[in-house]
């Protein structure tokens, strides 16, 4: 199930309450702070964090725990993009660290094909029909033409999506802001650069964009963009440095695909969000001075009430408004995944179309895989003995083991 997030505001008073999110003083107000370096921080008395990987918040619990009182300045969505290999994991940890946020990795394929026993469900290709078997970024590197090229950007569209509604999810449960490596807004970059290079069609851009246009809807622009840019020859040759034999040997990482990922990011991602999110670009040719960076952050003003455009998604006239944004329980992200899944499987192109006799086959093997076919936590023959109560395991959505989490208990008081 693709994940929104469920949390609640109290309704005792809405002015108390929205003075815990924001610095002004009327209930029209927005999300503002000035993000502060753990080091220069003053300690202040909050709620806990609600567990939201034990329980789903719910309608009753939104009385008793006012979610918004846990929010600090560093409540925030912080993403960092730039082209492969500039650097981004390596930044995303030090912005963590400086911040106190929880930095999620990108997902991986990895996330999506072995589950929770730790068994790979790529081990079941050979049994599998051709288009249903899997196909992670080593073999598209090797062979970006393959006919599953098309699922293959859906599925990192969805694993997006889910990544970006459990960054909401944790941020709005706990209070802690999160630092993202890339995100949902950004993979459009990487799906047109696709379709440029002749590994998509026209069709399966269009499809994407509509399915897109549905995730975008249920979450929230993020408050910070930090780009690092840095141009083609100097990304080619990082490349080389990280060593990973399917990314060096790979005809995809070439000087054009590279020059045209650069464009697009400035295009088509960097520009329709600067109205809204506040953006840092540097030049990653040589890394800038760290300390210069976090000065640069902590001075970004997040109020900015003279341009109505910024940080719009953040502004709430109501707490109905601020209950509409986060209150949504374990019933609405099934209803989210719905919406996406409606919209996956409307005016669907042939490339991503399995027949009914895939279908069949693939459920057949996938039921005679003991670790696949119940749910997790639900599989007795592996061990688990699951009464009905809410366990870390109704997380789980498009990807069977996620990481999002794996930094959790980090700076989180």
């Amino acid at each position: 199930m693709v994940l929104t997030f469920c949390v609640g505001v109290c309704r005792l008073n809405t002015i108390v309450s929205f003075t815990r999110l924001c610095k002004t003083k009327t209930p029209n107000a927005t999300q503002v702070a000035f993000l502060t370096r753990l080091a220069r921080q003053e300690p202040r008395k909050k709620p806990a964090p609600f567990p939201y990987w034990r329980k789903s918040y719910n309608s009753f619990q939104k009385y008793f725990d006012p979610i918004m009182f846990r929010f600090d300045d560093n409540t925030q969505i912080v993403v960092v993009d730039g082209l492969p290999a500039v650097g981004k994991s390596k930044f995303c940890q030090k912005i963590a660290d400086e911040f106190g946020l929880l930095y999620m990795p990108p997902p991986t394929h990895d996330q999506f094909y072995v589950n929770v026993y730790g068994f790979d469900t790529r081990e079941l290709d050979p049994q599998l029909p051709f288009l249903t078997r899997s196909f992670d970024m080593p073999r598209f590197l090797e062979n970006p033409h393959d006919k599953r090229t098309a699922h293959f950007q859906m599925l990192y569209l969805l694993m997006r999506y889910d990544q970006y509604a459990n960054a909401l999810l944790h941020m709005l449960s706990t209070g802690q802001g999160v630092v993202l490596n890339r995100c949902l807004y950004s993979d459009i970059v990487f799906t047109e650069a696709m379709k440029n290079a002749g590994y998509l069609t026209d069709h399966v851009l269009q499809h994407y964009m509509k399915v897109r246009d549905i995730a975008m809807q249920l979450v929230q622009r993020p408050q910070l963009i930090i780009y690092l840019d840095a141009p083609a020859e100097i990304i080619k040759e990082k490349i080389k440095q990280r060593g990973l034999t399917y990314e060096v040997n790979s005809k995809v990482f070439s000087t054009e695909y590279l020059n045209d990922l650069e464009r697009l990011y400035k295009e088509k991602y960097l520009a329709p969000l600067e109205s809204h999110s506040h953006l840092l670009f540097y030049d990653w040719s040589k890394e800038t001075d760290f300390t210069t960076i976090i000065e640069d952050i902590e001075n970004i003003n997040f109020e900015n009430h003279a341009d109505k455009e910024k940080l719009k998604d953040w502004v709430f006239n109501t707490d109905t408004d601020v209950k509409r944004l986060i209150c949504v329980n374990s019933l609405g992200r099934q209803k989210a995944f719905g919406e996406l899944c409606m919209g996956f499987v409307q005016d669907c192109p042939k490339e991503l179309i399995w027949t009914g006799d895939d279908l069949v086959q693939l459920d057949e093997v996938f039921d005679n895989c003991v670790s696949e076919k119940y749910p997790p936590g639900y599989n007795i023959e592996c061990g688990d003995n699951k009464t009905w109560t809410w366990s870390h395991f109704d997380l789980l959505s498009v990807r069977r083991t996620p990481q999002d989490f794996v930094n959790r208990d980090k700076y989180m008081s």
